[in-house]
């Protein structure tokens, strides 16, 4: 997916989002989706992640977190910058402060661009609000050592190529369930479960603008 610029891909999110259509092409198990959650008598834990892009040498790029081991039920895993509404906070300010807090990237350096649909996540309890927010230049990194194993740059395009994708099998702990689960590799990694969601739904929405506007 070639051309994509802060423009096009304002453009896009501006539109109506697939959710759950595009969710599932990355569902690892069949989960509530967020207006069920919000029903429940324990009500899901509100909270937003950023997505954020960049370009670097002309390739578009995005910024995930390596999470450390030993961290709760998401430890090790691969996940955008994000976490839990603080009282008073909107879900942006949020993704801007857990942005900060991770990796160091203040607010006045991020467009934001959209937000995706919301996907809830069983394991944490957790309702999340994916924002995608774009950084005019590359940014300059401070990981919070006690959240972010290690910080990866990652080509959008790569995430938009078949062979990026595969299955593998995976626990899932909190319940007690090994899986066999939908992922993207990143640099070895599996990229699998709620953030594998939010990306599969901006690559529909970004492939099916681009195919409805090709000169865009």
């Amino acid at each position: 997916m070639e051309g994509l610029t802060p423009h096009i891909i304002k453009e896009a999110l501006s539109g109506a989002l697939p959710g759950e259509d595009a969710h599932g092409k990355m569902m690892s198990y069949n989960r509530p989706v967020a207006a069920e959650a919000r029903t429940f008598e324990v009500k899901p834990k509100e909270s937003a992640v950023l997505m954020m892009l960049y370009h670097e040498h002309e390739e578009l790029q995005t910024i995930f977190m390596l999470r450390p081991q030993n961290q709760g039920v998401h430890s090790g895993q691969i996940s955008f910058p994000g976490g839990k509404r603080e009282i008073a906070e909107t879900l942006m300010e949020t993704a801007f402060r857990e942005t900060f807090e991770e990796v160091g990237i203040p607010n006045h350096q991020i467009e934001i661009l959209g937000e995706l649909s919301e996907v809830y996540i069983p394991p944490s309890n957790f309702l999340v609000q994916p924002f995608v927010g774009y950084l005019k230049e590359k940014p300059s990194f401070i990981p919070n050592p006690a959240e972010v194993e290690k910080v990866i740059t990652f080509p959008v395009k790569k995430l938009f190529a078949p062979e990026t994708m595969g299955q593998k099998e995976v626990v899932i702990a909190k319940f007690n369930k090994r899986l066999t689960v939908p992922y993207f590799d990143v640099e070895g990694h599996a990229l699998w479960g709620a953030t594998a969601m939010i990306v599969a739904e901006f690559k529909q929405i970004m492939f099916d603008f681009v195919n409805s506007n090709p000169l865009k």
